[in-house]
């Protein structure tokens, strides 16, 4: 038997249900939350409002404001510590929902591994399992951090790729540029060297031609 049985989504004002996830081998439990919507409605419920519950068929619904219009519910036994249904649903609502009411396949999965950790944890101390959830979520967070900066080492990495392919180009340019200046600086220095042959050619010519004629 399950000691943690359903968590379920309503309005409280008019009883509608929105969501209800049941744990494996759990039956009747769309009446039994309907039946328990019904009296909900009757109640003046403030959005700020502490933890409440009510006795049904299946055990007891605990209930309390998600927002304005909406409440969560968690169906558990009368065993079942009232501190740790509500770290439940604490945990569900920061963990999972972050503000949506239209749930996807991978919130449901998630809101089910929920219902179940606590469903082993159920007569455990609330602040052992607060204590637990606060182990797992700086597990959570240092896997996070270590994921991200894997990701900035990658970054860093292609930085330094580019920069080097930069550094390449740029050596690449100054190369070819040298390059082009030596050439030039040698055909300059082959014109001068051509044009001092040429005068003192010239020079040489008319010199001898003084002497000989």
């Amino acid at each position: 038997m399950n000691h943690i049985k359903a968590f379920g989504l309503a309005k409280w004002a008019t009883g509608e249900k929105l969501e209800l996830i049941e744990m494996e081998g759990e039956v009747g439990l769309v009446q039994d939350l309907s039946d328990t919507l019904m009296i909900i409605k009757t109640k003046t419920i403030s959005q700020f409002q502490k933890i409440d519950s009510l006795p049904s068929k299946k055990g007891r619904w605990y209930y309390m404001p998600f927002n304005k219009e909406i409440i969560q519910l968690i169906l558990a036994t009368p065993d079942c510590n009232q501190n740790n249904i509500e770290m439940l649903i604490s945990a569900i609502q920061s963990k999972i929902l972050n503000g949506n009411i239209i749930l996807n396949d991978i919130q449901k999965d998630n809101i089910l591994k929920l219902l179940n950790y606590f469903e082993k944890q159920y007569n455990k101390d609330p602040k052992q399992i607060k204590q637990i959830m606060q182990t797992l979520d700086n597990t959570k967070l240092s896997v996070q951090q270590n994921i991200e900066k894997l990701i900035n080492n990658k970054d860093q990495l292609s930085q330094i790729e580019i920069k080097s392919l930069e550094l390449e180009d740029t050596s690449k340019v100054f190369y070819d540029t040298a390059s082009a200046v030596h050439r030039k600086n040698r055909l300059n220095r082959l014109k001068r060297r051509l044009f001092i042959g040429g005068i003192a050619f010239i020079s040489l010519s008319f010199l001898f031609y003084w002497i000989f004629y």
